[in-house]
């Protein structure tokens, strides 16, 4: 004896029975589920999406980063400048010059640097200016920016520094301050180097000549000239 449904469930599956029995709230628990369901696979693979994103935000970054600090520190090698104490050649403050020690030989010579951001370069350098125009002609002074983060000009326009030097420079070097570590200068801001007339380092000043007769007996000590 052949068996046969109830009439009115033909070709319902028990889960599509069960859909049907619920209530209306039932139904709309179910639907939702099953539209959960559907969406569960995008969900990791947005989450690979966001973290991909985040990445390249971050090397980016540092790309942006890296090129800032080069851009303010020198940013690497500069043709044809020459870093070394006894023939230093440095490319001009501004334009496309050169400041070379070469240049002033047979003349007493004071290298003074400066940066920006230090405090007691502001203090000492109108002494500098003071004396380098009261013994213009006798003992050049050469100004060179180094260690620079901010504006290579702040200090030569606020002290008046053009015309009362002989030169203004910018330090080279990866770390855009090739001279200054030569003369052992580490982290110290200012530094003054004094040359003889032949072109000889005398010596190394690291820190502030202030007030200005510290700047004028060491003058007078080693190279023998007086304002």
């Amino acid at each position: 004896m052949t068996s046969r449904r109830p009439r009115g469930h033909a070709g319902k599956t028990p889960a599509r029975q069960s859909a049907q029995n619920r209530g209306p709230a039932g139904r709309r628990d179910y639907l939702a589920a099953s539209s959960r369901q559907g969406r569960a696979p995008a969900a990791p693979k947005a989450a690979v999406w966001r973290r991909q994103r985040a990445a390249v935000v971050a090397v980016a970054v540092s790309i942006l980063v890296a090129v800032g600090v080069l851009a303010f520190r020198g940013g690497g090698p500069t043709p044809g400048a020459v870093t070394n104490p006894a023939a230093f050649s440095l490319p001009a403050l501004n334009g496309n010059g050169r400041v070379r020690l070469a240049d002033y030989r047979g003349k007493p010579v004071v290298v003074n640097f400066f940066a920006s951001w230090c405090t007691a370069c502001q203090a000492e350098l109108p002494g500098f200016r003071q004396e380098a125009i009261a013994l213009k002609g006798r003992v050049v002074f050469l100004g060179v920016d180094s260690l620079e983060t901010g504006d290579k000009n702040f200090l030569p326009s606020l002290v008046h520094l053009a015309g009362a030097f002989a030169a203004l420079a910018r330090d080279a070097g990866p770390d855009g301050n090739g001279l200054h570590a030569a003369l052992g200068g580490g982290n110290t801001m200012p530094l003054t180097a004094f040359y003889g007339a032949g072109g000889r380092l005398l010596d190394v000043e690291r820190g502030a000549l202030v007030p200005v007769g510290a700047l004028k007996a060491k003058i007078a000590r080693l190279i023998g000239v007086t304002s």
